[in-house]
């Protein structure tokens, strides 16, 4: 179970800088990453849907926002929203759902109940690093030192292998995610169609097959 100090330690380590022993040390590097870590913390977030930091909600429906052209029910999105998953309009999200609109800053569809699967900003807080999976906060360790690396040193070798870090610790960190995420649906790719024609597969079905378990990459089976 790691936390900030514990993280900007390892961030530390990779920039080959001296380490630190609070948060408040007066070292550049701590002044620095004050600076850089919400910007860093964000885009880790924003890098892979991650299990960790997902949440479903049945979402509320808003009575006084008029509906987009097109649309009967207005919803708005949960306070700690950060990023949309999924979309549906039943609880276990199972068959894909396109009857909705994102506009203006509310979910917009034509029925009166609406789920949403998304990803929490109040996963990003300080007081929750504890819950972060290791693989993840490696990562976002790799990525405050990439970030920073201008900054606190001279040297573009090291920033090119922090960059080459940096693509390996994301890997890493959504290929160990998704090994905890049972029945993910793979998209078929461009060789199951190319064979199979609509039905992308021997036995149809054109939304591909269900993966419990192992590393999952976007439109598997392409080539």
């Amino acid at each position: 179970m790691a936390d900030k100090l514990q993280i900007w330690k390892q961030a530390l380590v990779h920039l080959e800088k001296t380490t630190i022993t609070t948060l408040t040390d007066d070292v550049e590097a701590v002044y620095t990453f004050g600076a850089a870590w919400p910007g860093v913390v964000e885009e880790a977030f924003n890098a892979g849907d991650w299990n960790f930091a997902k949440v479903s909600a049945a979402l509320a429906l808003n009575g006084t926002e008029t509906p987009a052209i097109g649309w009967t029910y207005v919803f708005d999105y949960p306070d700690d929203w950060m990023r949309t998953v999924a979309v549906n309009n039943r609880p276990e999200f199972r068959s894909p759902f396109r009857d909705y609109a994102d506009e203006g800053g509310f979910l917009h569809a034509n029925t009166n109940i609406l789920y949403l699967r998304y990803i929490s900003r109040d996963r990003m807080a300080d007081d929750q690093i504890g819950d972060w999976p290791s693989m993840f906060w490696k990562y976002v360790a790799v990525k405050l030192a990439f970030d920073t690396c201008g900054r606190l040193t001279a040297g573009d070798t090291l920033e090119q292998k922090l960059e080459k870090r940096l693509d390996k610790a994301l890997r890493q960190a959504k290929s160990v995610d998704a090994r905890n995420e049972n029945n993910k649906v793979i998209a078929p790719g461009s060789w199951l169609r190319s064979r199979f024609g609509a039905g992308c597969g021997p036995f149809g079905g054109a939304n591909g097959g269900t993966l419990v378990g192992g590393e999952i990459t976007f439109e598997e089976g392409d080539v």
